[in-house]
């Protein structure tokens, strides 16, 4: 698309995708008009609390809070980038639950990251709201080791190797 020169389209596109920039506005009035209009506010309410709740989302959140005031992160929008993909990731998986039939599989592939030198067990968090949703776990598979963390949190932080994982879930 940048190469046709569609760069509004481009930037159109990547705000309504699921948020993991930086650049990413939040979607969460959007999520809450849209479950108000199918009068399932309580619905909403509910995912988001799932969410909000969260012991270790919490913690995340807040151990990237005090790295971005040591000053080891160079981006405080991470901080929210950070929030805005559990939180919308979180409405996916409830959506997923609602839609699929009762015994039915879910399998789910993603990478951890690092920010500040902090690493987020992405598939851990991600395994635990599921199942605060409702769903089963089943297993995590970790994909062999190849992935590092970026230059930058590197020469900083050192070299430390990021699970890629395949998550299962099941409906019950």
């Amino acid at each position: 698309m940048a190469y046709l020169n569609t760069t509004q389209t481009l930037r159109d596109l990547r705000q309504n995708l699921l948020s993991c920039t930086v650049e990413n506005s939040s979607k969460l009035s959007l999520l809450e008009n849209h479950y108000r209009a199918l009068g399932q506010n309580a619905r909403y309410q509910h995912i988001l609390s799932v969410v909000q709740n969260n012991a270790v989302f919490r913690e995340i959140n807040h151990a990237l809070q005090i790295r971005w005031q040591r000053g080891e992160m160079n981006n405080k929008g991470v901080l929210t980038m950070v929030e805005q993909y559990f939180t919308e990731l979180t409405f996916v998986f409830a959506e997923f639950f609602l839609t699929i039939q009762s015994k039915a599989y879910v399998a789910f592939v993603n990478d951890n990251v690092r920010y500040g030198g902090e690493i987020i067990p992405v598939d851990l968090l991600s395994t635990h709201l599921a199942e605060s949703l409702g769903f089963e776990p089943i297993a995590v598979y970790v994909l062999p080791q190849r992935k590092g963390n970026s230059s930058q949190q590197m020469g900083k932080f050192g070299r430390e190797a990021l699970r890629k994982s395949i998550i299962i879930w099941r409906k019950p």
